[in-house]
């Protein structure tokens, strides 16, 4: 009863608001337990390559969003790949998850070094085994939830379906925002047929909800979109509210001997790779690391470029940037609350294309963040909001430098529970109820923004589509 009183917060919480009381879903759920349940339940199917046990971010999410509908009553299937990342290197994978139907392909596929090469097989192999899959599966859902990108299965899936099947897409990132970042004649070629792909993708749906209002605005610009289309869900807190929001949390011990609680610890957790501005964010972690040799600075990632950075910066004398693997699931409370500060690094002209996932959860955890981005770029709105990070302007390592020694007075000076209490009222926003609601075709609550009230830009092409 508990699990499913969680689509009623969302009515509630309306007049609540209206009556100028405000009331957090946590709260709601302690008190719902006698409310009346209309069983509405569903068929869903999800459609990604990235799913339990997958340690990128979209997997986690992905899985936490099927859990979230397997709370509320209705019944999942996930057609994915066998866990492939950090390595490119597909583990065969028996996983379950209670409630959840799990059909896995992909084992066989080997990915080139070359990252472009990689999301080619990618989208290609996955695009085929997802539509097989489909086919055998069109008949049975009410819902079908494609996780974008990659995107190429989705360009063609909508014919596949019959037109009772509600069609959703939750859009990570756009993939023509950040191939028209580097201009060159055959890179042209290919921003124009990831803009046809994703245009046709997007086109296609129901509903298409985006991680970012920024996100929105310019995919309905580039791509022509309907506003009523189109909504806004920020990623989800996945961390216990209750350990988050009161007190201390209780902290394990699994990686004491990683971070030792006698240091201060700046880290970067996550993918490696153009978005993040790699080189130049491990080049100024080194030179922080120099200028203070009291601290440790931490990047945990893997794959090629995670390894080429590794064996890269290992080898230097002194003071130096460690690398580990990601840590699992279950050890990321335990890695935010050792975290002093967790750097969040954007690349120029990336900002609007995507939102780090992660960023509820650093913010539901109290971590002081560290964010390379502009200050009016949603990361940055998001951060100044809640009144728990710095933010680095530009790329520039003195500048980087200067922002970080403004974090540290901060961190010394102000403990993590001051930030978990600022950031309480906020964590609405990031609501996983509200993001079920709005698959379904169910009424969302105010929290969700919409981008109706944004104006068309004239003559929008794929290589501007990244400008504001």
């Amino acid at each position: 009863m508990r699990a499913r009183s969680q689509g009623l917060y969302c009515n509630f919480h309306i007049a609540l608001q209206r009556s100028g009381t405000a009331l957090s879903e946590t709260q709601f759920l302690a008190g719902a337990q006698d409310a009346p349940v209309i069983d509405s339940r569903r068929q869903i199917v999800f459609v990604s390559p990235f799913f339990y046990p997958e340690l990128i971010s979209t997997g986690k999410a992905n899985q936490h969003l099927a859990e979230a509908f397997v709370a509320t009553g209705h019944e999942v299937t996930v057609v994915c790949s066998h866990p492939l990342y950090p390595s490119w290197l597909p583990v065969s994978s028996e996983a379950e998850i209670g409630g959840v139907k799990i059909l896995r392909g992909g084992a066989w596929v080997r990915y080139p070094k070359a990252m472009p090469l990689r999301r080619v097989v990618l989208e290609v192999w996955f695009a085929f085994y997802a539509l097989r899959r489909m086919w055998r599966l069109r008949t049975q859902p009410d819902v079908v939830v494609s996780i974008l990108p990659p995107s190429l299965f989705a360009f063609f899936l909508h014919a596949l379906l019959p037109r009772k099947v509600r069609r959703v897409a939750v859009v990570h990132d756009l993939q023509g925002v950040l191939a028209a970042q580097k201009q060159s004649l055959p890179r042209r070629a290919i921003i124009r047929l990831i803009h046809a792909v994703e245009s046709r993708a997007f086109r296609s749906q129901d509903l298409c909800i985006f991680f970012s209002g920024d996100m929105a605005r310019v995919a309905q610009n580039a791509y022509r979109l309907d506003p009523a289309r189109i909504a806004v869900q920020y990623p989800f807190v996945t961390l216990s509210r209750k350990r988050t929001s009161f007190g201390h949390p209780p902290v394990a011990r699994r990686l004491i001997e990683m971070f030792p609680p006698e240091k201060l610890h700046v880290v970067y957790s996550g993918a490696l790779g153009f978005k993040q501005n790699s080189e130049q964010l491990i080049a100024f972690m080194q030179a922080a690391a120099q200028r203070h040799p009291e601290l440790q600075f931490h990047v945990l990632s893997g794959g090629p470029f995670f390894d080429e950075l590794s064996a890269r910066y290992q080898q230097l004398p002194g003071p130096r940037v460690q690398f580990h693997p990601l840590v699992a699931e279950q050890d990321l409370e335990e890695l935010y609350a050792r975290s002093a500060i967790q750097v969040i690094p954007q690349a120029d002209g990336t900002e609007a294309a995507a939102l780090p996932s992660k960023l509820p959860n650093l913010l539901a955890a109290g971590v002081h963040l560290l964010a390379i981005c502009n200050e009016d770029s949603e990361v940055g709105r998001l951060i100044q909001q809640a009144r728990t990070g710095s933010i680095v302007e530009q790329w520039e390592q003195e500048l980087f430098l200067t922002r970080l020694d403004e974090a540290l007075e901060i961190v010394r000076s102000e403990p993590a529970s001051a930030r978990r209490a600022r950031v309480e009222p906020l964590l609405d926003l990031f609501s996983v109820a509200n993001m079920v609601r709005l698959t379904i075709g169910e009424e969302a609550t105010p929290e969700v923004v919409t981008v109706t009230g944004y104006e068309p830009e004239q003559e929008v092409t794929a290589a501007r589509s990244g400008t504001r």
